[in-house]
């Protein structure tokens, strides 16, 4: 810190006038004042006259309740109680100007402790509204834009490589079924626990193609929900590197498509249904169903399901086993008995069962 020598003598001159201070204080967008222990003032600046409608002689002497008015005053009360204690305060506050405007503030209540006894406090009052509003803006984009992930079953990250932690937003907890505070940040590609077992090495190969050779990538890999539910991803990721190619950051989408997929599927393996028959009833002018030819009534996927059905699985065993969305077994469960024109589930079993018999 500069010593007085060291500070040039008209600077010196210029700071011990009064007039001269209250000029720099005047100068100051942010509200400065001094209440006296009785809080009653005895310094402010010209910032007070844009929220309270007082000059600084106006306020001189005045109690702080009269400036603040009865609501204001009573909220502030604890905090100038907690300044005359000797204690610091820092807090926001919602100020309505003399003309009816709406402003946000953030007080600081400094005490004036001077052997050991509060004579008063100062008071530095700054504006932060447009501070707020860009808050508010923010917060509401992000609100939007949760929105629009859960819409989409959508959800981002973004990988610090240097650092090995990764970031994700709201709708991609959601589609891995946890929340924010149970992922700790870190993120290990080849051991992830949430990825599909079978799909970690081609995660781990995507994303070492994505750094090292700095082009995007987009692929499908699947994971698997704390409660056990298998779902299917599609991912695109872009490297974002530095100005001498070393890379810092891998950002990136993941988009839900089990359902999307598993419509798709049935779309296919209906036109295949409906293309064999198609062929059949070409082939075989006067067809004829024999009831214990299955592959003549069912796809070979139902004549699978079917089989695991025997074997006394239930939808959701089922739709681990092979993959599948338990709504897409269910849609397949339902195709079976119409097809084999029986009831239920055990009648069809036991039409199943008959065609493994010897004849």
């Amino acid at each position: 810190m500069a010593s007085e020598q060291q500070i040039p003598a008209q600077v010196r001159r210029f700071a011990d006038s009064p007039s001269n201070i209250q000029a720099i204080l005047n100068a100051l967008p942010a509200m400065v004042g001094y209440w006296d222990g009785d809080l009653r003032n005895r310094m402010a600046n010209d910032a007070y006259v844009e929220f309270f409608g007082k000059t600084p002689g106006e306020m001189r002497g005045v109690h702080i309740s009269e400036v603040l008015g009865p609501e204001l005053y009573a909220k502030n009360l604890p905090y100038i109680e907690g300044a005359l204690r000797g204690e610091p305060q820092l807090f926001d506050r919602e100020i309505t100007t003399p003309s009816g405007e709406v402003r946000y503030t953030q007080a600081s209540y400094i005490p004036d402790v001077s052997d050991g006894e509060v004579r008063g406090f100062f008071v530095l009052v700054t504006d932060i509204s447009e501070r707020r509003q860009i808050e508010k803006e923010v917060k509401q984009s992000r609100t939007r834009l949760a929105e629009a992930e859960r819409l989409a079953r959508l959800g981002s990250w973004e990988w610090d490589i240097p650092n090995g932690t990764m970031r994700c937003s709201d709708g991609l907890f959601e589609i891995y079924g946890i929340r924010a505070e149970e992922f700790d940040g870190s993120y290990d590609p080849s051991s992830s626990k949430y990825v599909h077992p079978e799909d970690r090495a081609k995660v781990e190969a995507e994303m070492r193609e994505a750094v090292e050779s700095g082009t995007p990538v987009d692929f499908e890999y699947r994971i698997i929900r704390p409660e056990g539910r298998v779902r299917r991803l599609h991912s695109r990721a872009e490297l974002i590197a530095d100005e001498e190619g070393h890379p810092l950051r891998l950002t990136g989408t993941a988009q839900d498509v089990t359902e999307v997929r598993a419509a798709a599927e049935v779309l296919h393996q209906t036109a295949t249904d409906l293309g064999r028959r198609a062929q059949e009833l070409h082939q075989l002018p006067n067809p004829s169903r024999n009831g214990d030819e299955l592959n003549k009534l069912l796809t070979p996927r139902q004549t699978e399901i079917l089989g695991l059905i025997a074997e006394g699985l239930g939808n959701a065993d089922i739709s681990q086993r092979l993959y599948l969305s338990e709504s897409t077994v269910k849609w397949h469960v339902r195709k079976i008995l119409r097809s084999l024109g029986v009831a239920n589930r055990a009648q069809a079993v036991a039409r199943y069962l008959s065609t493994q018999q010897p004849r």
